[in-house]
């Protein structure tokens, strides 16, 4: 017995064709792009889990001595700031500017406050492997994710129209 699609072969008409092509560019997002953001997002629901967790033992690392809990890490008895700039000319229009302060006692929970200036500072700033909304220029990090990612050496500010522009950590 024959199929009826087999028997009557079915032609897509020109029109039918672009209102597709139309409607898939419209309403669907790229593999890519979708796999992208379910990774970054597993990233961070894992870094959060981490700290919330009772034991270490869900946590096991594969080699190496285990490090320290940031829940263990206490931070100084005075503030400290942590000031990145962007690399390059400080004059220049993509340039920027910002300052995580870290107030005394801190904990893994504590929010530190991510200020960053500059022309046009609206966009994502990566921190410690971390991508941060700005709102106004700013943003907040939770201590203990900050001290997870602190060997994460990209620091970027990422803005529409112009990218992301790297920067580095500033010693005084």
């Amino acid at each position: 017995m024959n199929n009826a699609i087999e028997e009557e072969k079915v032609v897509m008409t020109a029109d039918e064709a672009v209102f597709i092509d139309r409607f898939v560019a419209e309403r669907c997002r790229p593999h890519a792009v979708v796999m992208a953001e379910r990774l970054r997002k597993f990233a961070a629901e894992r870094q959060m889990a981490m700290f919330a967790a009772e034991d270490d033992s869900a946590f096991a690392l594969a080699a190496g001595p285990a490090a320290k809990s940031p829940a263990d890490v206490k931070s100084p008895d005075e503030p400290v700031t942590f000031v990145f700039a962007s690399e390059g000319d400080a004059d220049a229009p993509e340039a920027w500017r910002a300052e995580l302060a870290v107030p005394p006692g801190a904990t893994a929970d504590t929010q530190l406050a991510l200020k960053v200036s500059g022309k046009d500072v609206a966009g994502t700033f990566k921190l410690s492997g971390v991508a941060l909304p700005l709102l106004d220029g700013a943003a907040e990090i939770p201590f203990g994710v900050f001290l997870t990612g602190i060997k994460d050496t990209d620091v970027s500010l990422s803005r529409p129209g112009v990218g992301a522009v790297k920067g580095r950590l500033l010693f005084f």
